[in-house]
C-alpha cells in the first residue's frame, strides 16, 4: 500500500510535495511508455529524486500506479461529481418529467465532453487514462476505477435510459443506449487528431470544446427525447 507519511528529513510539507510531483511524473511516463515499459527508475528521474524515495512512498510501480488512478478519480469527482448527485437527486422523485430527467442526463455528457479541453494537466492524463482503458494496466487499477468512479456513472445513466425509455434498467437496450450516450462525448478525445485535422484546428480550446458540446448535447437530446416519444406510442 503506498505511503502517505512525509520522508523525516523534509517535514510533512516536503514529503506531500514529493509524493504529487512522483505522481505528476509517473503519469506522464506511464502515459507515453505504458505501464510494462515504464519503470521506476523512469519516473523517479522524471520526479527528480531518486528511486528509493519513489519505493518509500509507494512500494514499487504498481503502487505509484495506483496512486495515479486513485488521485485521477479524484480529479475526475471533482469534474462530475455535482452532475451525477443532481441525476441521482432527481431519480429519487417519482413524478418528475421526462424535460427533468433529460436535463439531468445532458448535465452528465456534458461534464465528460468538457474534459476534451486541452490543458498541460489534461493532456498527461488523457494519455494515461487511453492506456488504462485499454487494459494496459495492473486488474487491481482496473478493479479501483470500477468500484470507485465507473460502476457508479454506469448505473445512474443505466436507471435514467430506464425511466425516459420504459425498458428495464437490465435490459440490453437500456445497456446499449446508456453506453452509447456516455461515449458519445468520450469520442472526441479518442478521434482528436481527426478531429483536429478536418476542423483545422490546432487544439481544443475553450471555444472548441463548447462547440462540440454543444452539437453532442443536442444530438444526445434528440436522441432521449425520441426515446420518451417511443415510450409513450407504447403505452
Amino acid at each position: 500500500m503506498a505511503r502517505h507519511k512525509p520522508a523525516a528529513e523534509g517535514g510533512y510539507q516536503r514529503g506531500e510535495e514529493t509524493r504529487a510531483r512522483l505522481i505528476e511524473a509517473a503519469v506522464a511516463v506511464f502515459g507515453k511508455r505504458g505501464y510494462d515499459g515504464a519503470s521506476t527508475r523512469d519516473i523517479a528521474n522524471a520526479a527528480g529524486v531518486n528511486s528509493p524515495a519513489l519505493q518509500y512512498y509507494f512500494e514499487g510501480k504498481e503502487g505509484v500506479y495506483l496512486a495515479c488512478v486513485e488521485h485521477l478519480i479524484t480529479l475526475l469527482w471533482r469534474r462530475m461529481g455535482d452532475t451525477v448527485e443532481a441525476a441521482e437527486q432527481a431519480l429519487t422523485e417519482v413524478d418528475i418529467s421526462d424535460q427533468a430527467l433529460i436535463e439531468a442526463s445532458l448535465g452528465m455528457l456534458s461534464a465528460v465532453v468538457s474534459t476534451i479541453q486541452d490543458s498541460a494537466q489534461s493532456t498527461a492524463w488523457r494519455a494515461f487514462l487511453d492506456r488504462h482503458q485499454a487494459g494496459l494496466c495492473p486488474e487491481s487499477a482496473t478493479t479501483a476505477f470500477e468500484d470507485r468512479f465507473k460502476t457508479r456513472i454506469s448505473n445512474v445513466i443505466r436507471q435514467l435510459i430506464a425511466r425516459l425509455s420504459g425498458y428495464k434498467v437490465d435490459d440490453e437496450r437500456t445497456v446499449i443506449h446508456s453506453m452509447v450516450l456516455f461515449t458519445q462525448g468520450l469520442a472526441f478525445r479518442v478521434h482528436k487528431p481527426r478531429l483536429l485535422e478536418t476542423l483545422k484546428w490546432t487544439a481544443i480550446n475553450q471555444k472548441e470544446m463548447e462547440l462540440v458540446r454543444e452539437v453532442v448535447l443536442a444530438q444526445a437530446r434528440f436522441t432521449l427525447e425520441g426515446l420518451a416519444r417511443q415510450r409513450d406510442g407504447h403505452a
